[in-house]
């Protein structure tokens, strides 16, 4: 076989190969969903990240992620917000949530795309030993969602809105 024709050929078998696997692969893969998400279809953490003014405030992250299969849409801000100390007491954190305002994104949401929402507090000594932090989304106000805190802070704390993750 010439060279030529045998390029001709591998060709044709890859295009063959990349045409099976476009036909396999689902065509809605990537579709924007429609639905609101419910709080049982979602995972919670809270992280301590890098604050952009870390001699006067501390940043923390609430990441909200869909449970496998689950691709759906978050908006607005929580709501019915408590918190616990380390033996899930209720601990009175004075916060504010008027930062949470409109207009809301919908933020898609599912195994791999996750929402969050950011946690200001100034920097102080001690702070309260916050264990966990308990909530629900607008959709579900029913389902409470509950996770542990990373580490104590002093309030007041200001809540913004659920929204994209910033990178």
């Amino acid at each position: 076989m010439k060279k030529s024709t045998m390029r001709q050929a591998l060709t044709a078998v890859v295009l063959a190969g990349a045409a099976v696997l476009a036909t396999v692969a689902p065509a809605s893969a990537d579709v924007r969903p429609t639905r609101p998400c419910a709080g049982s279809e979602l995972s919670v953490e809270i992280a301590e990240g890098y604050s952009p003014s870390p001699d006067t405030s501390r940043l923390f992250m609430i990441f909200l992620k869909g449970h496998d299969g689950v691709s759906c849409l978050l908006s607005g801000a929580l709501d019915y917000i408590r918190f616990y100390d380390t033996s899930g007491r209720p601990l009175d954190v004075r916060f504010s949530d008027k930062y949470a305002v409109a207009p809301f994104e919908q933020v898609w949401v599912d195994d791999y795309r996750r929402a969050a929402v950011y946690i200001w507090t100034s920097v102080g000594s001690s702070g309260l030993p916050i264990g966990s932090m308990a909530f629900s989304v607008p959709t579900t106000p029913e389902v409470e969602m509950t996770a542990p805190w990373p580490s104590p802070v002093d309030g007041p704390l200001r809540i913004m809105k659920i929204m994209a993750p910033v990178s």
